[in-house]
């Protein structure tokens, strides 16, 4: 599997900088993913961020935080899943559970917004998602968008596997990022697995944005929400205890900043 691209704290910072810009013109949520992260306040608990995990741009309350209407958190264990509370912070939603445990969080009520095509508007139904690791071992995708680990690692890179609505999605752009800005970019072969190597110590997020020309309605509070694309954004975030000492986070300026 080919290795798309590689970013350097530096290089990323200009193409952060390009990146929202072009974010803005096209609309925040195809560039904004969730993750989970350990609270760095307390670590204890882990922190629901939303943004762009490799900018350094986190959105915060009031502000974009505010655009999401149903988040539906779970607590995944052995006999099975249960609802977990997520509390609004000015960073993120807070959950009061701890890095050993495995979550996952939706919104599937995220408020629609217009993608350019063709010079056309066409309005979308956006489904950000994320999945949070306490291990590599090997999980059962359960998510619309889901994007797990095989529990496969050989010749320094881990084994991962992007699934839709079941199914493997093969031919995927798949991001592996983090905090410091050093990405991968890689394509997913025929029964949806990539692999990446995981060098750094540290917090890595993994994403895949998927668009579906599914046009329908959905109920809305207001009555019928049209739409002419379906969109899902999912990430999968752990940390990386071993290898070596993570990369320095560069900071954007603070005018960037969300």
């Amino acid at each position: 599997m080919k290795t798309i691209l590689e970013n350097s704290p530096r290089r990323l910072l200009v193409a952060g900088a390009f990146g929202l810009a072009a974010a803005l013109s096209a609309g925040l949520a195809q560039a904004h993913q969730l993750w989970f992260e350990p609270d760095a306040q307390n670590p204890a608990q882990l922190l629901l961020r939303y943004g762009e995990l490799e900018a350094n741009m986190h959105e915060r309350s009031p502000g974009g935080l505010d655009r999401f209407v149903q988040l539906d958190a779970q607590r995944l264990t052995p006999a099975g899943t249960s609802a977990l509370a997520l509390s609004k912070q000015t960073s993120g939603f807070a959950s009061a559970v701890g890095p050993e445990e495995s979550l996952t969080a939706i919104d599937k009520r995220y408020p629609m917004f217009d993608t350019q095509r063709d010079g056309r508007a066409l309005r979308t139904w956006w489904t950000p998602a994320t999945r949070w690791l306490p291990d590599l071992r090997a999980r059962a995708p359960s998510l619309p968008l889901d994007i797990v680990p095989t529990g496969v690692a050989a010749d320094g890179a881990t084994e991962f596997r992007i699934v839709f609505q079941g199914e493997p999605l093969p031919g995927a752009k798949v991001v592996l990022s983090t905090p410091a800005g050093w990405t991968r970019e890689t394509l997913s072969d025929a029964e949806g697995r990539l692999r990446f190597p995981l060098p750094w110590q540290g917090l890595y997020v993994i994403g895949h944005y998927h668009l579906e020309d599914a046009a329908g309605e959905r109920a809305g509070p207001q009555g019928a929400e049209p739409y002419q694309l379906q969109g899902y954004n999912t990430a999968v975030s752990f940390v990386q205890r071993d290898g070596l000492a993570a990369l320095p986070v560069v900071a954007l300026p603070a005018a960037a900043k969300k």
